[in-house]
């Protein structure tokens, strides 16, 4: 029985970003036994989509999204809420899974029952495949953390180095504690990580790379948050989401947030 959903937003698809969601399906061609794959897509590109071969092996489910937004916390909690497994995990297209991903997070949740999330080790590279760094690693760190392994509200608001994508997550709890805010920009992963450990969720960073991210890919969110001159975000802009996301975990529910330019 297949218990974890994979849920991949898709925003558009040149020929570029064709080629790369077929890579990171590649990557997830290895689980196929064990795993649904969710596309959310906006409505406009079903043509498309619809032309796009999936292969046998996997279980695929394309969802248009009709709505005006289709930001990537919206199509996220779309996903999540047409999951009907006890699990799910978040792929963004442009990034992939090691091959061993499965096999180290279904030996966690057996050690690690009272675990409701599992962060992988992120290799982070730029779009040539140079190495970056690393990401969700530091809490293996003797003394970094109040428990080894776990990330805590207490070091997340110290420290904010932590990502969300290619972590597994059980959907009942996600749901319970409230899905991505799709109001916050820049910092709507770090919020999330804050109220699901302000929530007493246990997050657990498994220490084996387990996902492959590309940072800062040009027209990427957080590229054009960086760089794009009509979503660019200032310093000061970039300060208040960092300082909004330390006031709104405290609440489930999303509420109005304004930014005046000073």
């Amino acid at each position: 029985m297949k218990n974890i959903t994979i849920i991949l937003p898709v925003y558009k698809l040149d020929s570029d970003d064709i080629e790369m969601l077929h890579k990171a399906l590649l990557s997830v061609e290895d689980f196929h036994n064990d795993v649904k794959i969710i596309v959310v897509c906006p409505s406009y590109l079903k043509s498309i989509i619809s032309g796009i071969d999936f292969g046998q092996k996997l279980e695929v489910k394309i969802i248009y999204n009709s709505t005006s937004k289709t930001d990537f916390c919206t199509q996220i909690n779309i996903g999540i809420d047409e999951c009907n497994t006890e699990w799910f995990s978040i792929l963004e297209i442009d990034d992939e899974y090691n091959k061993i991903w499965l096999s180290s997070m279904n030996e966690y949740i057996k050690s690690f029952n009272d675990v409701d999330v599992f962060l992988p080790v992120v290799k982070d590279v730029n779009v040539e495949g140079k190495f970056l760094g690393f990401s969700n690693e530091s809490v293996w760190a003797y003394g970094f953390s109040d428990r080894q392994g776990y990330l805590d509200n207490s070091l997340l608001l110290e420290y904010q180095n932590f990502q969300t994508s290619g972590g597994l997550y059980r959907t009942k709890v996600i749901i319970d504690n409230g899905k991505f805010k799709d109001n916050i920009k820049l910092t709507f992963s770090y919020e999330f990580l804050l109220r699901l450990t302000y929530n007493g969720v246990n997050i657990m960073s498994v220490p084996r790379i387990g996902y492959l991210h590309v940072n800062l890919r040009e027209n990427s969110l957080f590229w054009k948050y960086k760089y794009d001159e009509n979503e660019s975000l200032s310093e000061n802009e970039a300060e208040f989401w960092l300082e909004t996301a330390k006031k709104e975990y405290f609440f489930k529910n999303k509420r109005d947030i304004v930014f005046k330019k000073p």
